[in-house]
């Protein structure tokens, strides 16, 4: 990616996008930067900010940036016409444009499907693309350019992590029970097939928040469609954070209809000899006295390595999974039909 080092010494990199263009690397920048203090870069994830938002942007940009090089704007979206982003990347594009002029050009990243209406506005303003990789859908693009070109130019290890996918992925092609992917979709559906129709993802460590709720776009939009009989169907992604959602949803996770299944995730590292360790460990007890069906996932610490394994390990899950339960993953027409009447009605 030596044509984006450019962009590496910007200290503000603003990301416009939306959904699978955003979520990926959004959830690997909050994981690692509360585990790396060197890194004094500040990111703003803008999917559809509200007048507030932009008002704090805009105070940022008129008193805190000084030089050109301190910026980049980077707008991702397959389709190049999803509303919300080209809206969003003009105001952001206006805001900066006002304060440093025309070269503010030479520091904008489009990534876009060759041709389409994002695309057309960087070809008239001559600013910088890169071509969407492939068909691949938005919430299986987190190894694709549309997110590790954010990584590299935030200064995380984009290799590592797509070596960490890798060797998942890798695992995940036996055809036998070692398969970890094939092992967990199987459990999911045996369980949704006695009435486990809720995928809980509870996670013991608040900054892999935004990882979770990657996983949740993942599983609804992946599953949540009609079968080859035509049936509707899905699994309903939910995600808690421990221990603070033990003391709002804990009555109803153990007192309540057993119709969830529940994925845990800690690093052994970070919550070691704490009281989020403590609490996990009463946690998961308390699931198996109460022959709730849930699996723990845990990793040595949190680092781009790790995050890769794990989002491969969910990507093949699914996979797996809607074969099962026999939908096609990719596509998600209730989400193009909302876009087309958005769009319609603007």
């Amino acid at each position: 990616m030596k044509n984006l080092e450019k962009y590496q010494k910007a200290k503000y990199i603003f990301v416009v996008g939306i959904g699978g263009s955003d979520l990926a690397s959004k959830a690997v920048w909050q994981a690692i930067t509360s585990h790396k203090p060197k890194i004094e870069k500040k990111i703003f994830f803008l999917e559809s900010p509200d007048t507030r938002e932009y008002e704090e942007v805009s105070n940022l940009v008129k008193n805190e940036v000084i030089d050109l090089e301190e910026i980049v704007l980077i707008a991702i979206s397959k389709s190049g016409k999803t509303l919300e982003t080209l809206e969003t990347y003009h105001k952001m594009f206006d805001i900066l444009s006002e304060k440093f002029g025309s070269p503010f050009n030479k520091r904008v990243l489009i990534i876009s499907s060759p041709n389409s209406p994002l695309w057309q506005l960087a070809e008239k303003s001559e600013i910088e693309k890169i071509s969407w990789q492939g068909d691949i859908g938005g919430r299986f693009s987190a190894f694709t350019i549309a997110h590790t070109a954010t990584l590299f130019i935030a200064g995380l290890d984009a290799d590592a992590f797509v070596a960490g996918g890798k060797e998942m992925d890798k695992k995940c092609q036996k055809n036998s029970e070692d398969n970890p992917a094939k092992h967990l979709a199987k459990n999911i559906f045996n369980n949704y097939q006695k009435g486990a129709d809720i995928l809980d993802f509870f996670i013991f460590n608040s900054e892999l928040e935004d990882l979770g709720k990657w996983c949740r776009q993942l599983i609804a939009e992946s599953l949540s469609k009609k079968n080859e009989a035509g049936d509707r169907i899905g699994i309903v992604p939910t995600v808690s954070i421990g221990p603070t959602d033990m003391h709002s949803m804990l009555q109803l996770d153990l007192g309540g209809p057993k119709n969830r299944f529940t994925i845990f995730i800690r690093s052994l590292f970070e919550i070691k000899n704490s009281v989020n360790e403590s609490a996990y460990e009463n946690v998961t007890e308390a699931y198996d006295k109460a022959n709730l069906p849930f699996i723990k996932y845990e990793i040595e610490k949190i680092n781009e390595r790790e995050l890769g394994n794990f989002m491969a390990y969910m990507m093949n899950t699914v996979i797996e999974l809607a074969k099962l339960l026999k939908v096609n993953p990719y596509g998600q027409p209730a989400v193009e039909d909302y876009k087309k009447h958005l769009i319609d009605n603007k």
